[in-house]
């Protein structure tokens, strides 16, 4: 079959979401994806009996259109706990979800690291993030996050000890320069759901997605070369169609639909392995080591992601890090963080992803579509950069599609 009534342009998660919409308002749908898996930068391989996946990604179940999808009722989500070792020196401070353990969270009040004060606010903005209406969040004029946060009454001290340390790894940069508005979305999804991973990886997000597609057409290894808003061309044949999607990537999206070039937020992953004896529960945060975001023991909850005798850590980085002295310092990350002889820390491999999220600097503006022309264009770039966005934009754009055919249920 080479006519179709809509052609989708990307099998990322913008691209699987406007599939699924489009199939479901009775169209002929074909996925088209250059790469020979579908997920784009959703992607996992193993490694010496390690799962690792193309940089440090987490899923986070409260994300409404996640839910949406319907995926998570067979999805096997290994949550985390909800806690965060921050390490100074030769002392820490674990600062826990109260609802998931009071007695740890009474001992986080009575250790005097942090102030009590910030504490009790900075519990009250996580409440007012994730129980009140998004519209209560984007009612208030945006500004940078670091704004937001002082006008809460949070302490200098807090959001450097705490705050930005643990939002670092989420934004990719520091600052706290981003949208106040998409940040307490972010907050509103931490308060609302454990982030977790699967035992197959982050890939097993999309590849659950495109098994749940019933009359879709994909087509992997097929690289698009040419389009029109009513034609595709690949190295293989030329399909019609009455619509189109642009569902890659911003780079891809400037070449096909010749729009202007997003700039991209960049991160590095050390994936280590310690003895099985080591690790432990939580994120762990080095607030005097500002190179690297964070650690994971992701073994903790996936034990199917490494051998049996050893344990897998995550180490990422904002930025790109090429460099041997950065392998070393980031194996002497893992072993402070974990009490671990540095000699008993491993690298599995490097993940260096230069093109991790597209930059965002705001204002937010969660109702917004594109096309340019005849073409609708998708992905998170356009909504947020977060698996949110991706699935909103794919939703949104299938929409937009659906509306221009008169054909919306």
């Amino acid at each position: 079959m080479s006519s179709y009534d809509v052609v989708v342009i990307g099998a990322g998660l913008a691209g699987l979401r406007a599939a699924r919409v489009l199939e479901d308002n009775d169209l002929s749908v074909l996925l088209l994806e250059k790469s020979h898996v579908v997920g784009g930068r959703l992607a996992s391989r193993v490694v010496d009996g390690f799962v690792l996946d193309e940089g440090f990604q987490l899923i986070n179940p409260a994300y409404p259109e996640l839910v949406a999808t319907g995926i998570l009722e067979s999805f096997d989500l290994r949550r985390f706990e909800p806690m965060v070792r921050f390490v100074r020196g030769n002392s820490s401070t674990t600062i826990v979800d109260p609802r998931w353990s009071p007695l740890e969270a009474l001992r986080t009040l009575t250790s005097r690291t942090f102030r009590a004060s910030d504490l009790a606010r900075t519990a009250k903005l996580f409440a007012h993030c994730g129980l009140g209406p998004v519209a209560a969040i984007l009612g208030e004029d945006d500004c940078p996050t670091r704004v937001g946060l002082a006008r809460w009454g949070i302490s200098t001290a807090m959001v450097d000890e705490c705050i930005e340390p643990f939002l670092r790894g989420t934004l990719l940069r520091d600052g706290l320069n981003d949208s106040w508005h998409y940040t307490q979305l972010l907050l509103r999804s931490f308060f609302r759901g454990r982030p977790g991973t699967h035992p197959s990886g982050i890939a097993a997000l999309p590849q659950a997605l495109a098994e749940r597609l019933r009359s879709t057409d994909i087509h992997v290894d097929e690289e698009v070369h040419g389009v029109t808003g009513s034609s595709v061309t690949t190295e293989e044949r030329t399909y019609t169609c009455a619509g189109v999607i642009v569902a890659t990537d911003p780079s891809a999206a400037s070449i096909l639909a010749e729009t202007t070039e997003t700039s991209w937020l960049g991160q590095t992953t050390w994936w280590m392995s310690v003895p099985n004896e080591c690790g432990g529960v939580g994120l762990r945060i080095d607030v005097t080591e500002r190179r690297f975001s964070s650690a994971l023991d992701v073994t903790s909850v996936a034990r199917e992601r490494s051998p049996s005798t050893r344990r897998l850590i995550a180490v990422p980085a904002n930025g790109t890090y090429e460099s041997r002295e950065h392998d070393l310092a980031a194996a002497n990350y893992v072993a402070r963080l974990y009490d671990v002889v540095a000699n008993d820390v491993e690298l599995v491999q490097k993940t260096v992803v230069a093109h991790a999220l597209p930059r965002f600097d705001g204002p937010l503006r969660l109702a917004k579509t594109s096309r340019r022309g005849d073409l609708v264009l998708a992905g998170d770039y356009l909504q947020s950069p977060s698996i949110q966005g991706a699935l909103v934009s794919g939703r949104r754009a299938a929409n937009e599609v659906l509306a221009a055919l008169g054909q919306k249920k």
